[in-house]
């Protein structure tokens, strides 16, 4: 249970962990024995790739990215609830849009990489992944939210 609470950032420390590690290595190779592993460059980029992206998928589940909150200081409580569930709701249309998009994309993909031949599906696919657990988790929000507009008018009516 807690590898799935902890998904996105246990491979995003991953991804950026091999990312780190195989730029440093290939710098040692390179200035120590004048040479580079030739597949190292490439393994880094799509794994810095992957990192963004569970990053962002990381941030968004715990509410982290940046957001403007003048309209919702100025709203009495009840409003306030019903703009971020209209929030909410708009947040998880354009997640399954883009999870929906990226699919397409990623179906697509026909190139692979130029020296581990490695397929565009498999780096692109982190874009239907990250952009579908968005959409998880902006369920889990709305659930929140009526959870804690329930409970609060219950708390109200007693």
């Amino acid at each position: 249970m807690r590898f799935i609470k902890n998904f996105e950032e246990i491979f995003a420390s991953l991804a950026i962990s091999v990312t780190v590690l195989m730029v440093i290595i290939n710098v040692i190779l390179r200035y120590v024995f004048g040479f580079v592993v030739p597949w190292s460059e490439e393994l880094s980029v799509i794994c810095f790739i992957w990192a963004t992206y569970f990053g962002i998928s990381s941030c968004y589940k715990h509410k982290l990215h940046m957001g403007v909150d003048v309209i919702i200081t100025l709203l009495p409580e009840h409003a306030k609830r019903i703009f971020r569930l209209v929030i909410f709701t708009f947040l998880l249309i354009l997640n399954v849009v883009l999870a929906y998009l990226s699919f397409d994309y990623t179906m697509l993909s026909t190139k692979v990489t130029p020296v581990m031949g490695m397929s565009y599906f498999t780096i692109n696919g982190v874009l239907v992944v990250c952009f579908s657990l968005m959409a998880i988790h902006t369920l889990i929000f709305i659930k929140d939210e009526y959870k804690n507009t329930n409970e609060n008018s219950l708390t109200q009516t007693h």
